[in-house]
């Protein structure tokens, strides 16, 4: 939402007065939205068919059993979720394609000749199935403008972008399932703001 309004008080005014407290008019622009949407990733999915590494990006993992999209969010104030802003418990990986043959510990094919059936199939979540949190910025601008003759004007402007310094956060930095057993997972963290913090500048412009 953009705008601009000409307050109308005092402009009937002459001298100081009129001066002082006639011309001002105040503009901005507001912006509410929902995140981007991104995807649960699993780098080890699909290499029955694609070959581990050759889509990176595209394979998406799986719900855990008994895990709905919702609980795949964690919950909370997003201030109180930047550490957890997804539930790994709610997240699996890509199932195997055959899993009664593949002994994943079988080093020597003369004792288990199965063991190249460790391979895996696709994930069942779907690409952007999630969103990150909702972004909102706003842009204010006060101004006063001086009638100095018939054809000479002087404005004064001061403009707020990012008005109320309102921190808008970045989606997950790591969402591949593969990194949840990691000591210290960054999986579902944000670790990223979009946008700029509150910035206050003044301008001055003389028509003629």
């Amino acid at each position: 939402m953009s705008y601009r309004y000409d307050l109308p008080w005092f402009n009937g005014e002459k001298g100081l007065k009129g001066a002082l407290l006639s011309g001002w008019a105040v503009s901005g622009i507001t912006l509410i939205q929902s995140g981007s949407p991104f995807s649960i990733l699993d780098s080890g999915a699909g290499s029955a068919f694609l070959g581990l590494g050759s889509a990176p990006g595209v394979e998406t993992a799986s719900l855990a059993g008994g895990a709905t999209l919702a609980t795949g969010l964690s919950t909370g104030s997003i201030g109180t979720r930047i550490d957890g802003y997804l539930n790994p418990t709610a997240f699996t990986t890509a199932p195997l394609l055959y899993p009664g043959q593949c002994d994943p510990n079988q080093v020597d094919p003369t004792v288990f000749p199965n063991s190249n059936f460790c391979t895996t199939g696709f994930g069942n979540l779907g690409r952007n199935t999630y969103r990150g949190p909702g972004q909102q910025n706003w842009d204010f601008s006060l101004i006063k403008n001086f009638k100095l003759t018939e054809r000479q004007s002087l404005r004064f402007t001061t403009d707020f972008f990012n008005m109320w310094n309102h921190a808008n956060f970045g989606n997950p930095s790591t969402t591949d399932v593969e990194s949840i057993g990691l000591a210290n997972s960054p999986f579902g963290r944000i670790t990223s703001t979009l946008g700029t913090p509150r910035l206050i500048q003044f301008s001055l412009r003389y028509a003629f």
